[in-house]
């Protein structure tokens, strides 16, 4: 992980809150996403809801946040790490009791059982973003269950 300083801990601890407080969206929300460079968290809906992944989209992106979501989403994509790493999700595939390397599986999962928050951040450099990736990544408690390049974790407690 990037060394960060305690003024940009600071900093990604209160951008971590605002995504946090951030309404709670479904994919259905996606065409209205603004293009934006942000932050990004997916859930399970469970109670408690299980996190997922955790990402950025930074200002390389000329959509933002729609140009980032869209892409994660679309169930052929195979650059889309969420895609992927669900398809390869042997033991969310078993308890949901649906065969998640289908495409057509993930998407109904995704949008029967998911659901993400976001947060725009416009005025933040591309190595800014990416340290608060990597800090929503570790920590802020969020323990998302996939990780860049990476398998999935197991729940805490299971």
């Amino acid at each position: 992980m990037r060394t960060t300083s305690k003024v940009a801990r600071h900093q990604f601890y209160n951008l971590f809150q605002n995504l946090k407080m951030s309404p709670l969206r479904a994919m259905d929300d996606i065409p209205a996403i603004p293009p934006l460079p942000g932050a990004y968290i997916f859930w399970i809906d469970e109670a408690p809801p299980r996190c997922l992944l955790v990402g950025i989209a930074s200002p390389k992106l000329e959509d933002g946040l729609y140009e980032r979501l869209s892409k994660i989403l679309e169930p052929n994509n195979q650059n889309s790490e969420l895609q992927n790493f669900l398809a390869k999700d042997t033991k969310l595939s078993r308890e949901y009791k649906t065969d998640l390397k289908k495409p057509e599986n993930r998407e109904r999962f995704l949008y029967e059982h998911v659901y993400f928050q976001y947060l725009t951040i416009p005025d933040m450099k591309e190595d800014e973003m990416k340290s608060f990736e990597e800090f929503l990544e570790s920590e802020a408690e969020l323990e998302p269950r996939y990780h860049a390049n990476t398998t999935p974790r197991p729940r805490k407690g299971k």
